[in-house]
């Protein structure tokens, strides 16, 4: 046994764990501020749950939050609250002893279980008495939601998380104000003003009334703002919306709770546990089911259920956790019935459903969904880049409003409810029509744009389309709207709020107090880094950018990815600095795009424990199981971990089999050195969208790595054609050049190039190599110097490390070659590239065994024996084994003259 705290893993220890006479055991659960571990107490023999503070949460804030929410909840003894029983301290160890409640908390016993409507009162009447003794106390829950109740096996509902409780005369900060959960806080807490047990009591509204009608008050949105600024400022839907025969005791209880105004609320906690009991115990006939078994739908048959597909039910719930159950169905009575619900009959069926259930029963397994906590996932919306024809207008100027116009959409999208905003990367790379984009996105709706434009104004027709049964697009509305060109602040913010009424959301206008000039720019400078790329002058003109400008999700992640594209090429450390600061001054948010930046971000700083819990923030988002996934197998492929991240692609692909996620799936193949799977992805890929840039790119590499060179030309001429200015690509189609003896043809190829920027380095090699195998060696080598001297003022990247070692051996400084190689090796050992330049490099340094050992495993990588035509490798002729390995991966050709005995 041992003293010390477990890991911070989900896993259970790998040996017994002692503190002081408690034994942990497995792990049941994780929070914010530690592990929770079902425990034995030695002394009483019983079984208890310790909490134990993160070892990276020993800081005095976290300390003292800690002890605090032990002496809360000592001063609190109920049935209804998790009891505390011991606080454990020692200069490394924190834990709290509390009572062990074997069952689920309530967020997860709902998505698995159907449960009657008295049980739910019931729930309701116990957490309101547990919440009237704490408010007795003094102490403010300011996190209740149904993530903190756990239900035991009794059925008994119990308060527990009380990590950042309060007491009410505690001195609070502004910061411990507004902690706690975006879709349970109160209108003050939201904005960060004093708060007393009212708080408490419009949290416990909202949970109420996602108890009982299924949804959240103020709508079901994955935009956290916006669902704060609805709660500010925005009345609650009304109850009858989702569940037409609640009571009207009922009713009026949960516009009481949820009053913005506190002095409107109840004035005592006990006054309103003794409200729901008291409607708890109301005849059964008259009001609610008495049946334990029975769910509830409104009154009806099913046939005149038509009202349900309205009501944000959803007819089967997915989750993280359990991603398959038995399906649910019920049987409904259609007797005419006095009481104002319907009882209904539960059967659990068999997974072979007859036909004959047909739409009969797909309404009544969504009725059952109604009472679910678990939201619907999104529907994913593809927006088409527009579509302009213009008389009289400058060319720059119409590129200007096309984007305004595509930002603007883009901005509407991502604050509609329900709904997720495929990127705009994954779309340009489809380049194809709209059917096309649908099948390679998997898109559930698109937004067409057209524009027609004279001198000074635009007429801007949108289509939203959805698909068929037959999978078809068909449109399903339209809009037209007439806009000055004048100013692009002005149009943005008009398409914006035509957008939101298309989907029948009123959309915050996000623009409002933006400098025209400075989103002008924001155009300019978005446009650039498409068709240009990036450069520290962008960075530096969104710098200067107002406050509120800088707070656009749009700029943000231009930002992003402008700093991450020049890091990636430069390995400045700085570079992340700047957008690190960037990011923190913005706005402090939990949407998915302000996320995804910081997650980038810290996949960029090799600070993978953030990426993870990131994750788990992204993940609160309603965001698909399948982009989980993606952004693990974007995690893994950043550590070199192949397998990994094969593993993670896979799992996206089977609810998301998207072209991007097929094509990264190849990629990750290729880098783990399966190219026949590479190839098997690509291809399924490519039957989604024919022209897919970056599939046809990464095929073109493995036919070039295999030595299908006419066949990996061919993709690259094609992906040229599309992009003519795709710098890695120009340095692709050389190496074809290279590979077939036209060396000259290549070097003009590479002279075509800029080599300013730190991204052509390669191709500057490559034009290096050019010259070489054309028997220009002293041109070679002063090329060979300039990337030496070019990458030596930068950090390296892998790519940058191979090819300074390479650079290096040609120039005959094989120590210098050596050192950069085993970097290399270290980093990157799976990966082709670099065993194929170690082959290269030892064979310049005539270490011909330790090139023979490469060229092998090169080969039975996937290389083709073609990549060891190059003069540089002739030396390797005298060597037998070389001889032997070039004829056996090349039958009927020699590649070096017979050995003489």
């Amino acid at each position: 046994m041992n003293n010390s705290l477990p890991p911070n893993t989900d896993a259970a220890p790998a040996e017994l764990i002692q503190l002081g006479h408690y034994e942990l055991h497995d792990c049941i659960g994780r929070g914010g501020m530690g592990l929770v571990y079902r425990a034995r107490d030695t002394r009483l023999d019983r079984q208890v749950a310790i909490k134990c503070l993160r070892t990276e949460l020993f800081e005095h804030h976290y300390v003292e939050r800690f002890k605090r929410e032990a002496l809360l909840l000592a001063k609190l003894n109920h049935p209804n609250i998790v009891q505390i029983y011991d606080f454990i301290e020692a200069p490394d160890q924190l834990a709290l002893v509390m009572e062990l409640v074997e069952g689920q908390n309530l967020q997860l016993h709902l998505r698995e279980h159907i449960v009657p409507f008295a049980q739910r009162m019931r729930w309701l009447t116990e957490i309101a008495q547990g919440l009237a003794v704490a408010h007795d106390a003094g102490i403010i829950h300011r996190d209740l939601k149904a993530e903190n109740i756990l239900i035991n096996q009794r059925q008994v509902a119990k308060i527990t998380d009380l990590g950042i409780a309060k007491s009410q005369d505690y001195n609070a900060t502004l910061t411990d104000h507004v902690a706690g959960s975006y879709c349970s806080m109160s209108p003050e807490q939201a904005m960060g003003e004093p708060l007393d047990f009212k708080s408490d009591l419009f949290s416990f509204g909202i949970l109420a009334y996602q108890l009982l009608c299924g949804a959240h008050p103020f709508g079901d949105t994955n935009n956290k703002l916006q669902l704060m600024q609805r709660i500010i400022s925005h009345p609650p839907i009304a109850p009858g919306k989702h569940n037409p025969n609640l009571p009207a005791e009922i009713n009026d209880l949960l516009g009481q709770l949820l009053s913005k105004d506190p002095a409107k609320r109840p004035d005592n906690t006990h006054w309103v546990a003794a409200q729901l009991e008291k409607l708890s115990h109301l005849q059964m006939a008259n009001d609610f089911v008495s049946d334990d078994t029975q769910a509830i739908i409104p009154n009806g048959s099913a046939a005149n259920q038509s009202n349900v597909k309205n009501t944000g039910i959803n007819s089967s719930v997915r989750t993280q956790d359990h991603p398959t159950f038995e399906t649910r169905f019920v049987a409904i009575n259609t007797a005419p019935k006095k009481s104002r619900w319907l009882p209904i009959k539960n059967y659990l069926l068999e997974n072979k459903i007859s036909v004959s259930f047909g739409v009969f029963s797909v309404l009544l397994l969504a009725a059952v969904g109604a009472w679910q906590l678990q939201p619907k996932p999104p529907k994913y919306i593809a927006v088409i880049p527009p579509k302009l024809t213009a008389e009289g207008m400058q060319e720059s100027q119409q590129e200007l409003i096309k984007g305004a116009v595509f930002d603007a959409i883009q901005q509407s999208v991502i604050q509609l409810d329900g709904y997720y905003l495929i990127p705009r990367d994954e779309i340009a790379d489809v380049n194809g029509d709209n059917e096309t984009v649908r099948r390679a996105t998997a898109a559930d709706e698109l937004i067409a744009t057209g524009i027609q434009c004279r001198i000074e104004s635009c007429t801007i027709k949108f289509e939203r389309l959805t698909p068929e049964n037959g999978g078809r697009l068909k449109v399903k509305d339209t809009k037209s709207i007439d806009v000055l060109v004048d100013n692009y602040l002005s149009v943005a913010a008009i398409v914006e709020n035509e957008t939101g009424k298309i989907y029948e959301d009123n959309t915050t206008n996000i623009f409002e107090g933006i400098n025209a000039d400075e989103y002008a720019t924001f155009l300019k400078e978005n446009k650039s880094l498409r068709h240009k790329g990036a450069t520290t002058e962008l960075l530096s003109i969104i710098e200067r950018f107002g406050k509120k400008t800088k707070h656009l999700a749009a700029v943000q992640t231009l930002y992003r990815e402008a700093a991450l594209d020049i890091y990636h090429d430069t390995k400045d450390p700085s570079i992340l600095d700047k957008l690190s600061t960037f990011l923190h001054d913005a706005p402090r948010n939990d949407s998915f795009f302000y996320l995804n930046n910081l997650f980038r971000l810290s996949i960029a700083q090799n600070k993978y424990h953030t990426a993870e819990q990131i994750i788990a923030q992204i993940r609160e988002t309603n965001i698909a199981p399948s982009d989980i996934y993606e952004l693990h197998a974007y995690s893994e492929m950043s550590k070199n971990n192949y397998a990994s991240a094969i593993d993670f692609y896979v799992k996206a692909i089977k609810t998301k089999p998207t072209a991007t996620n097929l094509t990264n799936l190849a990629n990750a193949y290729w880098f783990y050195g399966d190219l026949t799977q590479a190839r098997a992805y690509l291809t399924r890929a490519l039957l989604l969208s024919p022209k897919y840039y970056k599939a046809l790119t990464i095929s073109g590499l493995i036919d070039l790595t295999d030595g299908n060179i006419q066949q990996a030309e061919s993709a690259f001429i094609q992906v040229l054609s599309q992009r003519p200015d795709d710098i890695g690509n120009i340095g692709n189609l050389g190496l074809c050049y290279l590979l077939t003896g036209r060396y000259d043809e290549a070097d003009k190829l590479y002279s075509t190039v800029n080599y300013t920027p730190q991204r052509t380095l390669t191709v500057l090699l490559n034009k290096a190599d050019a010259k070489n195998l054309a028997g220009k060696t002293q041109e070679s080598i002063e090329l060979y110097k300039e990337l030496v001297n070019s990458t030596k003022n930068i950090s390296q990247s892998n790519e940058s490390i191979r090819n300074l070692s390479q650079a290096y051996a040609h120039i005959g400084e094989y120590n210098e070659a050596l050192r950069a190689l085993k970097k290399l090796e270290e980093r990157d050992p799976q990966n082709i590239e670099t065993i194929y330049t170690a082959a290269l490099v030892h064979t310049l340094a005539n270490n011909y065994a330790s090139a023979l050992f490469n060229i092998e495993n090169s080969l039975k990588g996937g290389i083709n024996k073609i990549w060891f035509n190059f003069s540089w490798f002739n030396r390797l002729c005298s060597e037998k084994k070389f001889v032997v390995l070039m004829q056996e991966y090349h039958k009927g050709h020699d590649r070096c003259p017979p050995l003489e005995n």
